[in-house]
C-alpha cells in the first residue's frame, strides 16, 4: 500500500510541476509594453504577420488584434529606440517590433497568446516614474506581470510610494 502512495504522490508532484508558473518572470516571454506602434517584449524572432492582442490604456483597457511587421532597429521606428533611452531599455532584455494596429497606440500591454494568459479578471494599468513608466497586470491584489520603459528624460511621478 506505501509504494502505491509513493506513486500517486509522486505522479501528482510531477504533474504540478509541469503547470505553468505564472509570475513575472514566467510571462516575460508571453506580454510586452508598447509606445506608440512598438512592442517591447522579453522574445527573439517573433515572425512578421504574428497576430497578438494589444490592450490600449488610455481608452478604458480598449483590447484589439494587432500584428508584428519586423523588429525595430532604430528611434524613428520605435520611441523606446531613441538615442537618449536605447541603452537602458535594451539592456532590461527587450526586443522591439513595429506593429499594425487599427486605433492609434499611445501606452499600451502586448500579449501574444492570450489564449495562454487569462487577464479577464486582471487589472492593467500604468504609472509614470521620476524616469520611465512602469506597467503591470495584478489579480487580486497581487502583481503578475511587470514592465519598465526608460524614457530618458525626467518626468513627474505619478506612481503611489512602495
Amino acid at each position: 500500500m506505501s509504494l502505491l502512495l509513493f506513486f500517486v504522490m509522486a505522479v501528482m508532484a510531477t504533474s504540478c510541476s509541469l503547470l505553468p508558473d505564472q509570475n513575472s518572470d514566467s510571462l516575460d516571454s508571453d506580454i510586452g509594453w508598447l509606445h506608440g506602434n512598438c512592442l517591447a517584449i522579453k522574445t527573439a524572432n517573433i515572425p512578421p504577420n504574428h497576430q497578438f492582442t494589444l490592450i490600449h490604456l488610455d481608452n478604458a483597457n480598449t483590447s484589439e488584434k494587432a500584428i508584428i511587421i519586423r523588429e525595430a532597429t532604430n528611434g524613428e521606428e520605435c520611441y523606446a529606440l531613441l538615442d537618449d533611452r536605447v541603452s537602458v531599455n535594451r539592456s532590461a532584455g527587450y526586443t522591439f517590433y513595429t506593429v499594425k494596429s487599427n486605433m492609434p497606440v499611445n501606452l499600451a500591454i502586448g500579449i501574444l497568446r492570450p489564449g495562454e494568459v487569462s487577464i479577464s479578471d486582471a487589472k492593467l494599468s500604468y504609472c509614470t516614474t521620476t524616469e520611465g513608466v512602469n506597467f503591470s497586470i495584478s489579480r487580486n491584489g497581487s502583481e503578475i506581470w511587470k514592465g519598465y520603459y526608460y524614457l530618458g528624460y525626467e518626468s513627474e511621478s505619478t506612481c503611489a510610494p512602495e
